[in-house]
């Protein structure tokens, strides 16, 4: 009873996906290929011009002030650029190569860790016309020193700006919010067998470095890193037009090796998936499924989030809930981070 229950919400979560076109792809970091050109400094100057462009037309519009309702206005604004591949203008540029100077790697299915996928491994990378969606493999660029997929920037976009509004508009704790998004994770944004498959750690990252994006775009309130790690404020209201400030964004300050899913190790729905990948793996690499890859970045990655949660009674810090630094593995719905069951007991 227990099982037909999970299938059928899980059914739901899919369609639910579909319904709302959210971006479930996932990275190989495994067939990667020769390294790539940084692409930061030519990402960052589109940032910066398209968050110029979003208050030019804001303030054409209206007047800005200290409330939250000009708040949300902006990020609305800059929602238009900054959002996933079917709404945000800077992820599209970056897919469909619109812009000189960032160098992609766009890997086949059929040459991934996945080639041997079926619709039992993970529907949206087994399905038959897989290799030709979207909802499919991400390629990859390059970040500063970090090779990311692209579905990464979606993440910070789009689940970080989730992630935002819960914690400093709703007033949630950054637990619970952590918590909601491995609940997406589990279900609409890949990590079952009616979806891509794969649990992926380094979705969680970028989610929780989006948080911290947006809000640096008016550093209205600390980083949850600590002060010394606030970044902001890109924009400020002054005189009741929105102005950019002396700083810029820079995505090197955001992505780092947590988004690399060699070293941020991934999680898979079903056996057959993990013994898949694991066998593509020693296929293509001399060193073939280590996880993590390199353990000192790993060690450091995790000691860049090891800051305490509030709230959490047995004091787990935030690279609990979204650093894996045990190898691949098969996801456990209910015992993966070692408490009830979060697929069923989602904070929203």
């Amino acid at each position: 009873m227990k099982r037909a229950l999970l299938i059928a919400f899980l059914v739901i979560a899919l369609l639910t996906a579909a319904t709302h076109q959210v971006f479930a792809a996932e990275a190989d970091h495994y067939t990667a290929g020769r390294r790539l050109r940084d692409s930061s400094t030519r990402l960052n100057e589109m940032a910066n011009n398209y968050l110029s462009q979003a208050i030019r037309d804001l303030n054409a519009s209206q007047r800005c002030d200290d409330s939250q309702a000009s708040e949300t206005a902006l990020y609305n604004e800059l929602g238009k650029y900054f959002a996933n591949h079917q709404k945000g203008q800077l992820v599209k540029d970056v897919l469909h190569r619109t812009i000189e100077g960032i160098e992609i790697f766009q890997l086949p299915i059929k040459d991934s860790i996945y080639a041997e996928w079926s619709i039992l491994d993970g529907f949206l990378l087994g399905r038959p016309g897989a290799g030709s969606s979207q909802l499919g493999l991400s390629p990859l660029i390059r970040v500063g020193d970090t090779m990311i997929g692209v579905d990464k920037l979606e993440h910070m976009f789009g689940m970080g700006r989730t992630y935002f509004n819960y914690h400093y508009f709703d007033g949630d704790s950054l637990l619970d919010v952590l918590k909601h998004g491995i609940f997406r994770e589990m279900t609409v944004l890949g990590g079952n067998i009616f979806a891509t498959g794969v649990f992926s750690y380094g979705d969680l990252s970028a989610n929780f470095n989006g948080m911290r994006f947006w809000n640096h775009v008016l550093q209205k309130r600390n980083d949850v890193l600590g002060p010394h790690m606030n970044l902001g404020p890109y924009v400020r209201c002054q005189n009741g037009q929105w102005q950019t400030t002396e700083n810029s964004i820079d995505f090197r300050l955001y992505v780092d090796d947590s988004m690399d899913e060699s070293i941020n190790c991934r999680k898979f729905a079903s056996q057959g998936g993990l013994d898949k990948s694991l066998r593509a793996m020693v296929k293509r690499n001399n060193n073939p499924a280590a996880c993590p890859r390199v353990k000192d970045i790993a060690t450091q990655i995790y000691r860049k989030y090891n800051l305490p949660l509030e709230n959490d009674e047995k004091k787990r810090p935030i690279s609990h809930w979204i650093i894996n630094l045990d190898g691949h593995g098969v996801i456990d719905y209910k015992h993966e981070f070692d408490k009830k069951s979060i697929l069923t007991e989602s904070p929203r």
